[in-house]
């Protein structure tokens, strides 16, 4: 679960991340409204917890797109340093819970309980990275997703198309060995060519 932080005062989004806990697998700060309309346009959290203060410096622009798109992930109003942020708190923790515990892609299950992997019965725990990577596949089973994506997603920075795709390549690389999939037959884990990775059952062949 991705959550985005808004808020102006440095002390009020450290207090808000500090009271998320583990609620979210990824966290991130914005100062404005206008950076979080500028992120969507790359990618989409879960969760926004904007401080209410910030209310009074949202711009009309960014107020449109909030009503014409449907881009936006839920929004939720916290106060600090009140006890009101225990609320947004408890509903963050309630849509982490919603993500599915299991993924089934054919014999491949992805537990995110207990972050492992599984091809039939065997259970590999893979190493962070490499969990959020198939993960964030799972997430789009049966869509290409291209490495810069991936990289945005799984690394949370930005890069070139060259560096993203060595560097997803080289983890891609690792999670098949770890799960035993033969790279040559492209079961589940699947490279395509020019555009990036896919997860996919064999059956869907």
């Amino acid at each position: 679960m991705h959550v985005v932080i808004l808020a102006s005062n440095p002390d009020a989004a450290e207090k808000i991340q500090a009271d998320l806990g583990d609620a979210a697998d990824r966290c991130t700060i914005k100062a404005s409204w206008a950076d979080i309309a500028s992120s969507l346009e790359k990618s989409k959290p879960d969760l926004i917890l904007a401080e209410r203060a910030t209310l009074a410096q949202i711009q009309l622009s960014v107020l449109l797109k909030m009503a014409q798109s449907n881009r936006w992930p839920p929004l939720l109003l916290v106060d600090t340093p009140s006890g009101d942020v225990k609320g947004g708190i408890a509903v963050a923790r309630s849509i982490a819970q919603e993500v599915p515990p299991y993924y089934h892609i054919g014999e491949l299950r992805i537990d995110t309980r207990r972050k492992r992997a599984a091809l039939g019965e065997n259970w590999v725990s893979l190493p962070p990275i490499q969990y959020r990577l198939l993960l964030a596949l799972a997430r789009r089973t049966g869509e290409v997703v291209d490495c810069q994506t991936l990289l945005r997603e799984v690394w949370g920075y930005e890069a070139g198309e060259i560096e993203a795709r060595e560097l997803v390549k080289v983890h891609i690389r690792q999670i098949r060995r770890r799960l035993g999939l033969d790279p040559e037959l492209h079961h589940y884990v699947r490279s395509v060519r020019g555009f990036g990775y896919m997860l996919a059952s064999p059956e869907e062949d």
